[in-house]
């Protein structure tokens, strides 16, 4: 048997893709779990979404073995997929988040009419956000998520000058976007 730790990665890498070396690919696995883990867990604050975070990330590496450029830095390449999981969570947990307003209970509004302007309103808010550029918008979202400008823009690769400049962008386009609704919204809440 084959002493797999003895390889570097860029050996197994070769393995992996050239081969479909499924041995290799464990050893790759062992190498890097726990530094995309604790990546994971730092971006999610989960160790379980984290672990099925990184689960996926191996998975998609191995359906694109043959894909594979074996030039570049596996371990790059690895938390840029990672990096992409953890976006994509984020964005089914929001959906799932979004519960339709009808089946939620808002206290204090017992007005028909606030009740529908808060239901349009955030309909607006969800459209305006569709609008958004994508970067613009993984970055604000990013931001609600409560990431700071440091952690998106490591997971964004790009600088925090850059997500500073996304997220000024989406709140002005979202104001533009929004200001001649909630301009009547207030003159309608004023005149009751």
């Amino acid at each position: 048997m084959k002493k797999w730790d003895k390889h570097s990665d860029e050996e197994l890498v070769q393995l992996i893709c050239v081969q479909d070396n499924e041995l290799a690919f464990a050893e790759l696995y062992q190498r890097h779990v726990r530094f995309l883990v604790y990546t994971a867990i730092r971006k999610t604050g989960s160790k379980s979404v984290a672990e099925d975070i990184v689960q996926d990330t191996f998975i998609k590496f191995w359906i694109k073995r043959q894909t594979f450029d074996i030039e570049k830095n596996v371990q790059a390449y690895l938390s840029g997929i990672l990096k992409n999981n953890v976006i994509d969570h984020y964005h089914r947990e929001q959906k799932k988040a979004l519960l339709p307003l009808d089946d939620v209970e808002i206290p204090g509004i017992d007005n028909t009419q606030e009740y529908l302007n808060l239901n349009v309103l955030s309909n607006l808010y969800e459209q305006s956000l569709t609008k958004l550029p994508p970067k613009c918008r993984t970055a604000f979202e990013l931001s609600r998520k409560g990431f700071s400008m440091k952690e998106i823009a490591q997971s964004m690769e790009i600088s925090e000058k850059t997500v500073e400049a996304h997220i000024s962008k989406a709140l002005r386009l979202l104001r533009i976007e929004m200001k001649d609704y909630i301009a009547f919204a207030l003159l309608g809440i004023s005149c009751f």
